[in-house]
């Protein structure tokens, strides 16, 4: 079943895009924002960290499919070297919790990610 790409799912993105200024966050390579995508680690099925930082990375197209979906035991060891081990495990944990979002969290949501979209624009 294909996971609908929500308003919330588009702010998101384009958040952790401009975040990193067009560039991929594991070749280095400056990709541009548009070319970059939102990587997920624990994917967006998991509601708990759909939207949380931690769980995303702004990857060019070849590191997000080629390098990390293709190479799940690779990707585990990126995310551990790039968050340490102390956010890594919180991550993980994080993983097997059960969230449902309110109206009104996912309208904060909205506001948070429009106002740090602005910030990464300047």
């Amino acid at each position: 079943m294909k996971i609908k790409y929500s308003q919330e799912d588009r702010l998101f993105s384009l958040y952790i895009r401009s975040k990193a200024g067009g560039i991929c966050e594991h070749c280095k390579k400056f990709k541009g924002v548009k070319k970059l995508q939102a990587s997920h680690y624990f994917g967006r099925r998991n509601k708990a960290l759909r939207w949380s930082e931690e769980n995303v990375s702004a990857l060019c197209f070849t590191c997000h499919m080629v390098t990390m979906t293709e190479n799940p035991h690779y990707h585990s060891a990126w995310m551990l070297q790039k968050l340490g081990e102390v956010k890594y495990r919180k991550l993980c944990n994080a993983s097997t919790l059960i969230r449902k979002w309110t109206k009104d969290e996912l309208k904060e949501l909205r506001v948070k990610l429009r106002k740090g979209i602005k910030e990464h624009a300047q």
